[in-house]
């Protein structure tokens, strides 16, 4: 009995260090992130920043209409436990769509390269502009393979892989302010991304590859034809979702002052830290990461209502706690940052219906009823454009937060309903594996 207890007191002890130590290293990504983002806007004038960031969203816009349909396949697989129906290891899997996803932004790169040169020769004005842009057009590839391998680990509730893998670009953006000489062109930092995307590639694909263990040479075997056409029936869903996302603010950055551009991206960039703390603090569906030798049931109604209500809980505390002290945070930025007030509060809204959401889109990702998706994605990505197109002449960077968030509430709120209404919640699927199968 005594071994026993020391046994559970060794455990517990464990998992409070463990607890500690993903809690520091998650402080640190959001220190980091402040920090970058605090250097990049006092090293360079708004009108330089919004141009600089102007590419930054274009870049992350591209990676995510590139990798939908994989990350939603991917998402089914870890969440729905999908390996028996398959016949593929999750690692397997992962790294066989990442290369066709690598396959798909590298010729995008390419494509975009060639329009490059084409517009040096024909427009020699626009050569300062090009020569920025150049360097988020190389790091395509490497976004979409970071951010791919990220959402993957957080498939599995695996939330800090994510967290870590941007600490190389915004280490790389900090670095280049520090040591950038006086008068540095605006294209050292376009390639100072570069080189932190490179890097964060590589962490994430680390990162994947002890979540999900594989070999290369059984990456290298032909995916079924049947997993094929799974994947490239979410193309449409992956796409739209894309729009959702990052339709609104590609819509600020194409006709919005470069000003405006710099301003919102400070607020969404400070906003993003709600998604490093509340994934950790609002697992749904299972307090612990998923692991290789250990399953979870699909939650009854009762258990999705109780984690709807904790995702509310923890998300509203949070996010509330930022809004209180918004000045103080935008503050630290200066002038003219520390204006945006009302777009960052709207961005902390996002942030905050993506929490309470969490539970219903995980459900939807294990059920995955097309149509109501589609339907569910479509909705919200037309009101978010909608909403920014019409407004953005007037309001501009309020106008693309505004869509967002319509465009979230939709997306979520519907999420939420179709849960709700499953017959089947918490019911056995046809053909799933049992609880001690392998995800």
């Amino acid at each position: 009995m005594a071994e026993a207890s020391t046994a559970r007191e060794g455990t517990q002890s464990n998992a409070a260090h463990s607890s500690a130590g993903e809690l520091l290293l998650r402080l640190l990504g959001a220190a980091l992130q402040v920090v970058a983002t605090w250097a990049v806007v006092h090293v360079l004038t708004p009108q330089e920043a919004g141009i600089y960031f102007r590419g930054l969203v274009l870049a992350l816009g591209l990676s995510t209409l590139l990798r939908g349909k994989y990350e939603l396949y991917m998402a089914h697989h870890i969440i729905g436990w999908c390996v028996t129906r398959t016949g593929s290891p999750t690692g397997v899997l992962l790294m066989q769509l990442a290369g066709r996803m690598l396959v798909r932004a590298t010729l995008l790169c390419g494509a975009l390269l060639v329009v490059t040169a084409d517009l040096d020769i024909r427009a020699p004005q626009l050569q300062t502009l090009l020569q920025t842009y150049l360097p988020f057009v190389l790091a395509l590839p490497c976004i979409s393979l970071a951010t791919l391998l990220g959402q993957a680990l957080r498939a599995a509730n695996r939330t800090l892989g994510i967290v870590v893998a941007t600490y190389a670009v915004n280490v790389s953006m900090i670095l280049a302010v520090a040591l950038a000489p006086p008068g540095a062109s605006l294209a050292l930092y376009s390639w100072a991304f570069l080189l932190g995307s490179l890097v964060s590639a590589a962490v994430a694909a680390v990162l994947a590859w002890r979540a999900f263990p594989a070999s290369l040479a059984e990456a290298s075997q032909p995916i079924s034809r049947e997993t094929l056409q799974a994947v490239d029936s979410r193309e449409l869903i992956g796409l739209v979702r894309g729009a959702v996302l990052w339709g609104p603010l590609c819509i600020l950055a194409l006709w919005a002052p470069a000003v405006e551009i710099a301003q919102y991206a400070v607020a969404a960039r400070t906003a993003l830290i709600v998604d490093f703390f509340l994934p950790a603090l609002n697992l749904t569906g299972c307090r612990e990461t998923l692991r290789a030798d250990q399953l979870l049931q699909a939650p009854s109604r009762r258990q999705l209502l109780m984690q709807l209500a904790a995702a509310l809980l923890y998300s509203s505390a949070f996010v509330a706690a930022l809004l209180v002290l918004a000045p103080t945070t935008l503050a630290i930025y200066g002038r003219p940052y520390d204006t945006q007030l009302t777009v960052y509060a709207l961005l902390l809204g996002v942030q905050w219906i993506n929490g309470v959401g969490r539970p219903a889109i995980r459900h939807a990702v294990v059920e995955w009823d097309a149509r109501r998706i589609a339907v569910a994605v479509g909705s919200g990505a037309l009101a978010a454009l909608l909403i920014c197109g019409v407004a953005v002449a007037n309001y501009g960077a309020v106008a693309a937060a505004a869509g967002s968030l319509m465009g979230a509430l939709i997306v979520n709120g519907r999420a939420i309903l179709m849960a709700l209404s499953d017959r089947h919640a918490g019911e056995s699927q046809p053909g799933s594996p049992s609880p001690r199968g392998s995800v």
